[in-house]
């Protein structure tokens, strides 16, 4: 594979494209090499216009490609793996964010924090979301809003529990490094970022419960929507 340091500035034009950042958050989400037609089937995008965002993502050094030769006799597979890469600066904003953090000091600025982060939510959410007075499919309606936690630097995984109802692990938190000193307030706005984000889907979800760091830092919480059953749990898919 071939990788190269890319420039702040070109990384931001490949992901302000919609298709190559959800093409870029499958592949950092998999973890693994992914052919393209996983990408192509799993996205619900035609194979001809995933790649010539892939070698946009390529040129920037976002995504890596191999070429896998199978055990029989035929054409060589091209897979691709997304680059990790270190956000710039980010002892700079760190130092940032715990200034402004002393500030919001008590229960009234705890609470504006999280009607503020509410509002970021569900504006995540519109970005990727349909258009208005359109009613979506509940699997159409959960890949917005993974892609709007995704967005936000959270890691997503759903698990259906019943009609209705959704189970969904974060496993990693874009505020992790604020929490120990500031955990009241980095609970309240992961909290209404992720209220914000069922609110603004259509039709909208609701939070039945939210556990911050349940376990080694992952958070959990249930989403419903209207008349879903609160009793018996179906295994997890």
């Amino acid at each position: 594979m071939s990788v190269r340091e890319p420039a702040p500035i070109e990384v931001h034009k490949a992901l302000a494209d919609d298709t190559r950042f959800r093409l870029y958050r499958y592949l950092r989400l998999s973890g693994r090499p992914v052919s393209v037609r996983e990408l192509a089937a799993r996205l619900s995008l035609h194979p001809n216009t995933i790649r010539p965002h892939l070698r946009r993502l390529e040129e920037v050094g976002l995504v890596a490609s191999e070429i896998r030769r199978g055990a029989t006799v035929g054409r060589p597979q091209t897979l691709y793996v997304a680059v990790a890469r270190g956000e710039p600066g980010g002892s700079e904003y760190r130092l940032l964010a715990e200034i402004l953090a002393g500030l919001l000091s008590g229960p009234r600025a705890v609470e504006r924090a999280r009607e503020l982060a509410r509002e970021w939510g569900a504006y995540l959410v519109l970005q990727g979301g349909p258009k208005p007075g359109t009613r979506l499919p509940a699997r159409r309606n959960l890949a917005i809003l993974q892609e709007a936690m995704a967005r936000a630097g959270f890691e997503p995984r759903f698990h259906r529990r019943s009609q209705g109802t959704v189970e969904i692990v974060l496993r990693s938190c874009p505020f992790r490094d604020l929490a120990e000193g500031h955990r009241e307030l980095v609970c309240a706005v992961h909290r209404g970022l992720i209220e914000g984000m069922l609110h603004g889907l259509k039709p909208p979800l609701s939070l039945a419960s939210f556990e911050p760091l349940a376990e080694r830092g992952l958070c959990r919480l249930l989403a419903r929507g209207r008349g879903a059953r609160s009793g018996a749990q179906e295994p997890r898919a």
